[in-house]
């Protein structure tokens, strides 16, 4: 596959995006081993299961090179997860400090996912104008004989 611009862009944005996701996941799913009660554990389950979707969606085919609002979606449902997590552990203090702090990390997330899918389409469509042809030169192929 020849990389181009739109390539490399798309790259570079899919996979900020999910190694976020995937770190994340790592990061807030592996507190699932340390929670006594199920309930606690459906938002560590949840970002476990992001993670791990961020990662196989990347590495499956090409869609590193496409621009695609996977990630954006993926960015949504961790924020979901985080504010679902938010309400069934409201009487748990630590584990509620926890959820608030996973919304400094998603949320931001989402916004610069967002930001930045437009304005690399922006950017895209600027990189693929094509300057107007110069007419002939003032010396022309014809001279040089």
């Amino acid at each position: 596959m020849n990389m181009t611009l739109q390539n490399a862009i798309n790259r570079g944005y899919n996979l900020l995006a999910c190694t976020v996701l995937a770190l994340a996941g790592l990061a807030f799913g592996t507190i699932v081993f340390e929670e006594a009660d199920v309930l606690d554990k459906v938002d560590d389950i949840g970002f476990l299961v992001i993670g791990a979707v961020a990662v196989i969606w990347y590495l499956l085919g090409h869609n590193r090179f496409k621009r695609s609002v996977v990630p954006i979606v993926l960015s949504g449902l961790a924020i979901i997860v985080q504010v679902v997590g938010l309400v069934l552990e409201k009487d748990n203090a630590a584990s509620f400090g926890d959820n608030i702090g996973g919304m400094w990390l998603f949320v931001p997330l989402f916004v610069v996912l967002i930001v930045q899918f437009y304005s690399n389409q922006r950017h895209l469509v600027a990189s693929t104008e094509v300057a107007p042809t110069p007419g002939p030169s003032a010396i022309s192929a014809e001279s040089h004989h």
